[in-house]
């Protein structure tokens, strides 16, 4: 069986000056996966098919939700399914993001051996942060977050457990159950009820959604420095946000060693 070096020769995207941009990252390409014969270990850990990675980078507004199930990309032809993993797949400033998308699908290519990756890609972008803060709460479990008036945008949180971490001295962690997403929101601060702010690191967290993505239950820790009594919760909201659709037409050639 002959083998293929990958060389992406032509990688542009068909959009405006101001929009972002798409690349093409790389490309993977498996005929024989192998795992039957050696004891489930594939080839470069992948099943048989075509694999591509697209980024998308910003410049001036940031990037804050992508549509993965909106997303059309063929490669050759054959239609792809979408790897994005939420948060993971942007860089720390929001102003790239990375995708991949996989077929198993034949794939066409040209006389000289060219792919076609072509399609769209629903990205949400933002202009930037706004803030609202809770009143002030008891650090307790079971002590409601309540937030002032009626706003529907922010989230129904309690406190679930507090503990002391095991590993560090004077390092607590507070575990919060909700009914939203916390991906949905720019970011979470915690001030004293004196409105000093906290030192506080995101801990782990996890979601059960239903169909749609944003109604369902989930929890998500915070460690602090100290032991907190008092705390007031800043909930990060995007603003100016606007969902655009980018175009991609972008061409791979595979050439023969």
């Amino acid at each position: 069986m002959k083998s293929f070096i990958i060389i992406p020769f032509i990688a542009f995207s068909l959009v405006h000056a101001a929009e972002p941009t798409v690349t093409l990252a790389g490309i993977q390409v498996v005929f024989d996966d192998g795992e039957k014969d050696f004891d489930g270990f594939k080839t470069f850990n992948m099943s048989k098919g075509h694999n591509a990675a697209l980024i998308v980078r910003s410049v001036g507004k940031t990037m804050v939700d992508f549509d993965d199930d909106k997303a059309t990309i063929t490669l050759g032809g054959a239609k792809t399914d979408c790897s994005f993993f939420s948060n993971m797949a942007f860089s720390d400033d929001r102003l790239a993001l990375k995708l991949e998308f996989k077929t198993t699908d034949p794939v066409k290519m040209d006389t000289d051996g060219n792919i076609k990756i072509e399609g769209s890609l629903p990205v949400t972008l933002a202009t930037g942060k706004a803030e609202t803060r809770s009143a002030p709460f008891e650090a307790k479990v079971g002590s409601a977050v309540k937030f002032p008036g009626d706003d529907k945008e922010m989230p129904a949180i309690e406190i679930k457990s507090i503990r002391k971490s095991d590993y560090e001295d004077d390092v607590y962690e507070i575990e919060f159950s909700t009914n939203r997403r916390i991906d949905d929101y720019a970011g979470f601060l915690f001030y004293t009820k004196d409105g000093k702010l906290l030192e506080a690191d995101r801990g782990g967290s996890s979601w059960m959604g239903g169909f749609g993505g944003s109604k369902g239950s989930g929890e998500f820790s915070y460690r602090f420095k100290a032991k907190p009594t008092d705390l007031i919760l800043a909930v990060e909201t995007w603003t100016g946000r606007e969902q655009i659709t980018l175009k991609v037409d972008l061409t791979a050639g595979l050439a023969l060693p």
